[in-house]
């Protein structure tokens, strides 16, 4: 079950890894059981840039994710990760340092498109969820355009918040 929950999100990766803006800004993306292949609980997607510290899968990316519980698919979800840890990789400083000032330059946005729900801690590790139902028919689909929408918007303005701490 593990290798068709994969062959969902590697459908989503194929189309994206098409378009142009994908290959100009060389975005990576990585497939994986989560929290491992021995003990899968579902499947992660990660879309992320080399520059944001994601090599072990605990830095800055965008994620959704299936569980292996049909059941649980039903509410899956789609999220920008902003670091797993509170300091950022190689540094003593703390997360806030670049999710406060992306946070505050997206929020207005973000807060606009239908379904995104900001927590109320917002500049921790995940400040907002979109909820998308791995059941319907145009799950990949419906996938493929909100990464496209967050990749495109968010991705220069968290390249700039990370720059600014360099």
């Amino acid at each position: 079950m593990t290798q068709t929950l994969k062959d969902r999100f590697k459908a989503v990766e194929t189309n994206l890894s098409k378009k142009t803006w994908f290959k100009k800004d060389k975005w990576i993306i990585s497939v994986h059981a989560f929290p491992n292949e021995k003990n899968a609980e579902g499947v992660t997607f990660h879309i992320f840039k080399k520059h944001w510290w994601n090599e072990d899968k605990k830095g800055v990316h965008i994620e959704s994710y299936l569980d292996l519980n049909l059941k649980k698919q039903k509410k899956t979800y789609l999220t920008i990760h902003l670091l797993h840890s509170d300091l950022i990789p190689g540094t003593k400083l703390k997360r806030i340092a670049f999710s406060k000032p992306f946070i505050d330059e997206i929020y207005d946005e973000v807060s606009s498109w239908d379904g995104y729900d900001f927590r109320v801690g917002k500049y921790g590790q995940q400040p907002f969820t979109k909820f998308l139902d791995a059941t319907d028919l145009k799950f990949e689909k419906n996938l493929e355009i909100e990464v496209e929408r967050m990749c495109k918007y968010m991705g220069p303005v968290l390249d700039k918040a990370i720059k600014s701490i360099s």
